[in-house]
């Protein structure tokens, strides 16, 4: 509605995409406003507060530092209790991605206060939900516990459904972190959409969301026809886990034969990469951690366009498989070279 009435739609639009996991999505848009918006402080001042979400939930340290500055220095001359609050909350966050949790509590917690005083619910959910995430960095699970439990209990009050299932989440990868490990072997896979920045631009935001949710449901899809698992979703790519090596094949294969007969109809359909590992690893509830899984990620990194590339272990276990390009690679974080292969899946 705002966009129909001559009204920018950001930050709010921004932060949606966001909270579905587009991650790269939400960067660009969040830019584009802040170039158009020069000239007009207080709607910089809110832009500002949505990038450093946005940049931090990207990894971009040093960008949700620069933003967070700024909106201090509007602040220092466009004073007013929310924007002190957001103030705060804003340096928070980049504090607790800086790796200074003990720090970001005091921030947070002064945000806290002030978005009390205003009056602003929702805020201060959002507020105790970060400031759950820096009481656990800092090492004080228990108040952690608390503000996340006292963020739920509000965002559960306010109907605010997304809020709520990331909360919920979170107290349910507390609980994980508290229960019993145990060693499993699995095949990891790792997506990713090659050049997704480069493409939404080209394409605009709304023809790049249903793009985005195009890909979404058949990658899904795929997963699910073969048993696997999807651990975590970065917005352009998944992270999951097959109890076999052949059905975490087939399911890549199934991939990228989809979008090769899409691409064939539309140009603008994207290109994937996929890295595939199988390896022992640890599995706490639902989540999996160990060499293996940094392993499969680098080879999803190193992948190329519609390339499935999978580890000599992975070969090991899948019977019957057509490669081409053995080779041995070093890649980054492990200190033997990879032996893989390529996928022929034409």
């Amino acid at each position: 509605e705002a966009h129909a009435l001559g009204r920018s739609p950001q930050p709010a639009l921004a932060l949606l995409r966001l909270g579905a996991g587009q991650v790269k999505s939400a960067q660009a848009a969040i830019d584009a406003a802040l170039r158009e918006s020069n000239w007009d402080q207080w709607a910089r001042a809110r832009l500002l507060a949505a990038k450093v979400e946005i940049a931090v939930a990207a990894g971009d340290v040093g960008p949700a530092r620069a933003a967070a500055d700024e909106l201090a220095a509007i602040t220092s001359g466009y004073d007013s209790p929310a924007l002190r609050a957001g103030t705060h909350e804003a340096d928070g966050r980049v504090r607790l991605a800086e790796g200074n949790p003990a720090s970001a509590v005091d921030e947070l917690r002064t945000a806290l206060r002030l978005w009390r005083e205003v009056g602003a619910a929702y805020d201060v959910a959002r507020v105790r939900l970060a400031l759950s995430r820096a009481l656990r960095g800092a090492g004080d699970p228990q108040d952690a516990e608390l503000e996340l439990r006292a963020a739920r209990d509000e965002f559960a009050r306010l109907g605010a459904r997304p809020d709520l299932e990331t909360t919920e989440r979170e107290l349910q990868d507390a609980a994980e972190r508290t229960a019993a490990t145990e060693q499993v072997r699995r095949t990891f896979v790792f997506t990713d959409i090659v050049g997704s920045t480069r493409l939404a631009e080209e394409l605009g935001n709304e023809a790049w969301e249903r793009l985005l949710r195009w890909h979404d449901d058949v990658l899904r899809d795929a997963f699910a026809r073969h048993g696997g698992t999807v651990v975590n979703s970065t917005g352009d790519g998944f992270f999951v886990s097959f109890g076999t090596p052949a059905a975490a094949i087939r399911s890549a294969v199934e991939i990228l034969r989809a979008l090769e007969e899409r691409r064939a109809e539309d140009v603008s359909t994207p290109s994937v990469r996929i890295g595939v590992h199988t390896a022992d690893a640890v599995m706490r509830g639902s989540d999996y951690s160990g060499i293996g899984v940094h392993v499969a990620s680098r080879l999803g990194d190193v992948a190329e366009a519609d390339q499935i590339l999978v580890s000599a272990d992975t070969l090991a276990e899948a019977a019957d498989l057509a490669v081409a390009n053995v080779r041995e690679l070093t890649v980054r974080g492990v200190s033997t070279p990879i032996r893989v292969a390529e996928v022929e899946w034409r």
